[in-house]
């Protein structure tokens, strides 16, 4: 991916001095305090939203209603009936939108995703992910307006552990068992969830706040053979097949990244313009379906460990 592909030609943030900052260190031609005025900017195609949670929705549904097509970074939203009401307000207007699950954009996913479909460990039975880091969310929690800026770790972490097993399965769950820990403010700081599908495949999912980072992985047992995801799982630069070891190097950067392997956003941003150039509504890596399934079933864990975030959705005239 080259300059001549991808232009940022607008930032736009309630500060204008934090816009200019931002703007300057990269080179940003015009800034924003406005998100009326930026949507409203003829020179912006697609609008990537990476503010905090509780804004995505309202940010994606001005951006979309101007007509731009829109990048919107996970989770889209912590209530199911909101991503759904985005998903079909992008396809009224005929736009391109995504919920920014970064890693399906991975050459080593697109590999696993090829394994599957070429059978090469048989029928896929059992389901194994583990994302642990350690954060402490009792001090966070006793900031009174973070809470309303997420839904806990499993919105944070565990939708990635259940975005690998509908990965596998491509289907919704039967059944959805979730045991978690949930602190002051209705956080949910570690849970497990166990998903069996319709052939009696499983899946159990395991994410904490509360450990150490070190194997960060995700196992696919399959009838005739196994695929394992290297840590980290949901940013991978390897995966072991039956057939040995893939690698994906991931892209240089301009500048030092704060998140590990964050280069490979790359690979997100190179396949929306695919994607967008090719008329698509929706990425085939990680369509709209997918999205409101994964919310569907991270819902209902959160309904099961007793989670309770306070949210207003927010109602829009399609």
């Amino acid at each position: 991916m080259s300059a001549q592909d991808h232009q940022i030609v607008a930032v736009v943030s309630r500060s204008v001095d934090r816009a200019k900052k931002f703007a300057s260190k990269f080179e940003i031609p015009k800034t924003y305090d406005s998100y009326e005025k930026f949507a409203n900017d003829p020179e912006i195609d697609v609008v990537y939203i990476g503010s905090v949670c509780t804004e995505h929705v309202r940010l994606t549904v001005i951006m979309l209603k101007s007509g731009k097509h829109v990048l919107c970074e996970k989770p889209c939203s912590i209530s199911t009936e909101e991503v759904k009401m985005v998903n079909k307000l992008a396809k009224e207007k005929n736009l391109f939108f995504m919920e920014g699950l970064w890693v399906r954009c991975f050459p080593t996913y697109k590999k696993i995703r090829e394994e599957l479909k070429a059978g090469t460990i048989g029928d896929p039975q059992m389901v194994s992910v583990r994302f642990c880091t350690h954060v402490n969310f009792h001090d966070l929690a006793a900031n009174e307006k973070y809470p309303s800026e997420t839904g806990g770790y499993l919105l944070e972490a565990g939708i990635y552990t259940v975005q690998f097993a509908l990965m596998v399965y491509e289907e919704m769950p039967v059944s959805i068992t979730a045991v978690g820990d949930v602190i002051e403010n209705g956080y949910d700081v570690d849970d497990c969830i166990i998903l069996t599908f319709s052939k009696g495949q499983k899946a159990c999912l395991m994410c904490s706040s509360k450990c150490c980072h070190e194997r960060n992985t995700a196992i696919i047992n399959g009838t005739k053979g196994s695929i394992e995801v290297v840590s980290p799982f949901y940013c991978p630069e390897e995966v072991v097949l039956p057939s040995g070891i893939f690698r994906n190097e991931l892209p240089p950067g301009f500048c030092p990244f704060i998140w590990i392997n964050a280069s490979g956003l790359r690979y997100e941003a190179e396949e929306v313009r695919r994607c967008i150039k090719n008329g698509l509504l929706e990425c085939p890596d990680f369509t709209h379906k997918e999205s409101e399934i994964v919310h569907t079933i991270i819902d209902e864990a959160a309904k099961q460990i007793g989670r309770n975030i306070p949210h207003t959705p927010i109602k829009v005239e399609l």
